[in-house]
């Protein structure tokens, strides 16, 4: 992998690519809507600090080379944001023959229904690698998914967006981007915790004062020819959990 292109890379866990790659050592265009990069003042930018390998570029002023793109539409659907995926992926279109593969990070909730319509038709023939994610949880989970409305009080959030199990968000990057390392395309993963649960711990903690929390749906329901990906985690449930708090209260 030459180049990295992530597109969002504002968002959530478009942020959290950025940073994997970054820590692997590979270039990375940080692309985003903004026009200006704002969004690399922000506290979670700021800890990667100045690196010679981070180049930001609005998307109205894309230059890539060969490079890997990465769409994590994952970000856009909890956000109900499929015409700013659509419209951000419209700007792909000249540098296609710059594009050696894309991959795209899509929530399980889009292992069948809707696929077709949150994956972006731009990218045509585009030689690709697809990875299924749960939740994700961490500093800067949108306040669409559960942890999010929880840490806020709501004991009863939303779980259209929520699934019966959760990965922390950098944990799952670093997963990606180790398979990314081996180059190949044409292959479909579903990425999950060790035991497949991962949500029901989370909540319990978060809402112990206020009894059992109600479960997700589980939304891989058809796996189909996706591989399994077991994501070790690098640190506990509950210290991740605990660094989403301390952001989210910290930016309250």
């Amino acid at each position: 992998m030459n180049q990295a292109l992530v597109i969002g890379a504002g968002a959530f866990f478009g942020f959290e690519l950025c940073k994997a790659l970054l820590d692997a050592g590979y270039p990375v265009i940080a692309a985003d809507q903004e026009t200006d990069p704002g969004f690399l003042l922000e506290e979670r930018w700021m800890e990667i600090g100045r690196n010679a390998n981070l180049d930001y570029q609005p998307l109205s002023r894309l230059s890539p080379e060969k490079c890997t793109c990465c769409i994590p539409v994952y970000d856009y659907y909890v956000r109900d944001a499929r015409e700013d995926l659509q419209d951000a992926c419209r700007f792909l279109e000249p540098f296609k023959a710059q594009i050696e593969r894309v991959a795209l990070i899509l929530p399980n909730h889009l292992a069948v229904a809707e696929q077709a319509e949150w994956v972006p038709g731009v990218l045509g023939d585009c030689a690709r690698i697809t990875f299924f994610v749960p939740a994700l949880f961490g500093p800067g989970q949108p306040g669409s998914l559960a942890f999010s409305q929880m840490i806020k009080g709501n004991p009863e959030p939303d779980l259209k967006y929520d699934d019966r199990d959760a990965l922390f968000a950098a944990d799952a990057a670093v997963a990606i981007v180790s398979e990314l390392e081996k180059g190949e395309t044409g292959k479909a993963f579903y990425l999950q915790s060790p035991d497949g649960n991962g949500w029901e711990p989370v909540a319990r903690f978060l809402t112990q004062d206020t009894g059992s929390p109600t479960l997700p749906s589980c939304r891989l329901e058809a796996k189909g020819e996706q591989e399994p990906m077991i994501v070790r985690p690098s640190v506990s449930w509950h210290a991740a959990i605990q660094q989403q708090i301390a952001c989210q209260r910290k930016n309250s």
